[in-house]
């Protein structure tokens, strides 16, 4: 098999395996935080794992596992966004240690992850556009989209 198609299955694997990250983030929404806490982050630190076999990423798991115990809900607006940013911000700069496993252009991926996992989880959390199902899949994904493609990967 040609370069060109390991390296898309690799990415669509991935891929994969992020869903099942906002899959098992979304179910500690409903009942189990730990699955959310706990189990998410690890699963998530173990796919960046297997696929950059860097072991320099298990410094996310920590960090990640920290972020998701910030409480984010609240019942007056004002307060909803500045739990919400917080939650947001923790969230997206536990990547931050992902830099020693990453190449050059680590910083846009850091920039990008910041910017959308501010924006998506104080705009799906403050204005609902989806059900809380949909939304915290949706988080779920964002939360791990980045991180998973910011370590640099193994020679195929």
């Amino acid at each position: 098999m040609k370069s060109d198609y390991k390296l898309q299955f690799r990415f669509f694997f991935k891929l994969l395996w992020v869903c099942v990250f906002a899959l098992l983030y979304s179910f500690g929404g409903i009942e189990f935080k730990w699955i959310r806490r706990f189990l998410a982050p690890v699963w998530l630190t173990l796919g960046m794992f297997t696929f950059s076999g860097n072991w320099k990423v298990i410094f996310y798991l920590p960090l990640q596992i920290a972020a998701l115990h910030l409480g984010y809900g609240a019942e007056i607006v004002w307060q909803k966004v500045l739990k919400r940013l917080l939650y947001a911000f923790a969230n997206a700069q536990a990547s931050i240690v992902l830099i020693f496993s990453s190449d050059k252009r680590f910083i846009f991926s850091f920039l990008l992850h910041n910017i959308l996992c501010i924006s998506a989880i104080v705009i799906l959390g403050v204005f609902n556009p989806l059900n809380a199902r949909g939304e915290e899949l949706a988080i779920g994904f964002i939360i791990g989209f980045m991180p998973m493609f910011m370590p640099k990967e193994k020679d195929v």
